[in-house]
C-alpha cells in the first residue's frame, strides 16, 4: 500500500479518507461485489523525481486519480482520469515529487459511484455496461471443449449458451448459462472449461486501454 513518504516526498490521499489508512472507497453491499483495491497501488521509481503507480495484485484494477500541487485542489472526482490496469501494469501517467495524489482503485470490472460528500464505492458493473466482444477475440477456440468433458454417466445432448465477463487480461471472470443444454451436468461442464481454458483477446476503450469485457457464445454437446 502507499504510504506518506517525507524521504520521497511522494504524498497519496485517500480521497474519502477520514483517517489515515482508511481505505477510500467502500466495499458495495452486495456480495458479489469488488473489494476496494487501493492497498493494489505501489509506487516505483521513473527517474529523477519522477514516479510511476503500479498494480501489485493478481488481477485488474480500476483507477481513478488526480495528481495536484501540494495545496491545490483536485476537483470533483468524476472527472478525473481513470484506466483500467491489468496485474503489473502501469497507471499511464508520471507524478513528481511533492504532488499530492488522490486515488479510487476497485477490483475490475466494476464502476465508481460517487457520493455527495466526495467518497466513493465500487459497484460490480452489469454485463450490458460491459463491451461486446467479437467471437474472433476468442484466441484458442479449437482447444477449449475436449471429449474428455462430457460428463460422466450422462445420456443427454443439447446446445449451452452463455454469457462470461472478461477482464483486462483477456481472462474469464464469470460465467452465465443463459440458455441450458436440457442437462445441469452439460450447462456446468460448459462454464468450466471456459472458465478453465477460455483466453481472449481483450476489449479496448476509446484511447485504446485494455478493459473489461463480455463474451457470449454456446457449445453444442452430443453423447460420445
Amino acid at each position: 500500500m502507499i504510504t506518506r513518504s517525507t524521504a520521497l516526498a511522494l504524498f497519496l490521499n485517500l480521497a474519502a479518507a477520514p483517517l489515515p489508512g482508511t481505505a477510500a472507497v467502500a466495499q458495495d453491499s452486495g456480495s458479489s461485489a469488488p473489494l476496494p483495491a487501493e492497498s493494489c497501488i505501489v509506487y516505483r521509481s521513473a527517474g529523477g523525481d519522477n514516479y510511476s503507480l503500479v498494480n501489485n495484485c493478481a488481477y485488474t484494477v480500476a483507477v481513478r486519480w488526480c495528481a495536484a500541487a501540494s495545496g491545490s485542489e483536485c476537483g470533483p472526482a468524476s472527472g478525473w482520469p481513470s484506466a483500467e490496469v491489468v496485474a503489473s501494469g502501469t497507471i499511464p501517467a508520471t507524478f513528481r515529487a511533492a504532488q499530492v495524489i488522490d486515488l479510487f482503485a476497485c477490483r475490475s470490472p466494476a464502476s465508481f459511484v460517487f457520493e455527495g460528500n466526495g467518497s466513493a464505492r465500487c459497484q460490480l458493473a452489469t454485463l450490458t455496461e460491459l463491451p461486446l466482444l467479437l467471437a474472433s477475440s476468442l484466441k484458442n477456440p479449437a482447444s477449449i471443449i475436449t471429449a474428455s468433458d462430457y460428463p460422466r454417466n450422462v445420456r443427454a445432448q443439447g446446445t449451452a449458451r452463455f454469457e462470461m465477463t472478461v477482464d483486462a487480461e483477456g481472462r474469464p471472470q464469470s460465467c452465465t448459462i443463459t440458455a441450458s443444454a436440457g442437462d445441469d451436468a452439460l450447462d456446468k461442464a460448459t462454464c468450466n472449461a471456459f472458465m478453465k481454458r477460455a483466453r481472449f483477446t481483450p476489449a479496448k476503450d476509446s484511447v485504446g486501454q485494455a478493459v473489461a469485457g463480455r463474451y457470449r457464445g454456446s457449445v453444442t454437446w452430443k453423447e460420445p
